[in-house]
């Protein structure tokens, strides 16, 4: 170990070994920096991409005191020889001892499903990497969340280029989607297991004429801002919070190295919601009268409307308007708008520093305990224990498939 004393403060030396090329992992790195910030100061050595590959040769050679890593080989008897602690950040394989923090990614896949369902779709699609294990649960995710509505999913799976070790030329990929785009019923709503795939599917719903998101609406997950934008249009995202799959990791790694007990199951990080933009700005429903009330709800549910002045929206009775409501979205006039404050003040939570009670008052709840209560029915948790960092995205032990 190659722990140091400077002053009166203990400094660890961890390092830290993800793919730092890719744009959301690197959210990681704020994470760990979070941690640090809030506790012991650690000197944090950072891999360069591909390092995984030698993990084993440069472990002879480094000192310190554990690592933080996407794991992608098989067990290395070197992690056992040099007894360094290790967390895992990709979970990619079952490794005895070495404890696992990564994304949910069933309920990535879930909450996309969500989106979609919101905008009233009833054909669905999803993209996968068939080469890839997170893509499969991603896709289970989504598929459980559309049956669970009645509804079937149409999966494609999507071979890795050339250039990536796959068979295809971008022109083979391309040609590949337009035939399945042909082949979808419309309109509908598709999944991409990551924004790039979602960018590249969206070229080809370009190539085959077809119009987003009135058409075909897409979502992708990773929420990579540049590649959500430099899409056309531009992409609506999956929130992935490896930030705090970050701070997450460091807690545990900081547990292994002071002795503390460990989790005995992985730590299954939740997203943090949609990032809405273009490629799915619609709302599929036949019924024009609902889909104004609906528009309505959306644009003012954060100013303190009711459900009468729902009403007010149509030509319809409050009692008709209920009923065509649920039949079409499973759920109430009060419950939609409960639902839309909920999603606010979560992302509120999450990107802000704002007080409770103004972000109870700017997300349309009429008071901060009355805020609290939803949370408490929905979520299990108060707002400020949400927000904590140790809890903000509510992770959880073993898979989520709910």
């Amino acid at each position: 170990m190659r722990t140091q004393i400077i002053g009166a403060r203990r400094v660890r030396h961890v390092a830290l070994i993800v793919d730092t090329a890719v744009a959301p992992r690197r959210q990681m790195l704020r994470g760990v920096a979070q941690y640090i910030q809030e506790h012991e100061p650690w000197a944090v050595y950072l891999k360069p991409v591909g390092v995984e590959k030698a993990l084993g040769e440069w472990l002879l050679h480094w000192e310190g005191d554990g690592i933080i890593a996407a794991v992608h080989e098989p067990d290395d008897p070197l992690l056992k020889q040099r007894g360094l602690p290790v967390v895992d950040v990709a979970g990619a394989l079952t490794l005895p001892g070495v404890p696992l923090v990564h994304a949910n990614d069933f309920s990535i896949g879930r909450v996309g499903a969500e989106h979609l369902l919101e905008r009233g779709f009833r054909h669905f699609g999803f993209l996968e990497q068939p080469d890839k294990y997170w893509s499969g649960r991603r896709r289970e995710g989504f598929v459980s969340a559309v049956g669970s509505k009645g509804f079937d999913c149409d999966v494609f799976g999507v071979e890795p280029l050339a250039g990536a070790g796959g068979p295809m030329s971008f022109e083979q990929q391309q040609n590949a989607l337009v035939r399945w785009i042909d082949s979808l019923p419309k309109p509908i709503g598709v999944m991409a297991s990551t924004d790039l795939m979602g960018q590249q599917f969206l070229e080809a719903c370009l190539r085959a004429g077809v119009s987003v998101p009135e058409q075909i609406a897409v979502i992708g997950a990773d929420n990579d801002a540049p590649i959500c934008h430099i899409a056309w249009p531009a992409l609506s995202s999956v929130i992935i919070n490896d930030k705090q799959r970050g701070y997450q990791a460091a807690a545990v790694l900081d547990d292994m190295i002071n002795g503390r007990p460990i989790p005995k199951d992985p730590i299954y990080i939740e997203p943090a919601g949609v990032a809405r933009r273009a490629s799915t700005d619609i709302l599929a429903i036949d019924d024009d009268l609902i889909a104004r009330a609906l528009r309505f709800i959306r644009d003012r549910a954060c100013d303190g409307i009711d459900v009468p002045e729902v009403v007010r929206q149509v030509p319809l009775s409050r009692s008709v308007l209920e009923r065509r409501f649920r039949n079409l979205l499973g759920r109430t006039v009060n419950e939609e708008i409960v639902r839309l404050r909920l999603n606010k003040a979560i992302e509120m939570l999450s990107s802000t520093a704002l007080e409770l009670k103004a972000i109870a008052d700017r997300c349309g709840f009429r008071s901060q305990a009355y805020m609290t209560a939803v949370f408490r029915r929905k979520l299990g948790l108060t707002p400020g224990s949400y927000r904590k960092p140790a809890a903000k995205t509510k992770p959880t032990r073993g898979m989520s498939d709910r």
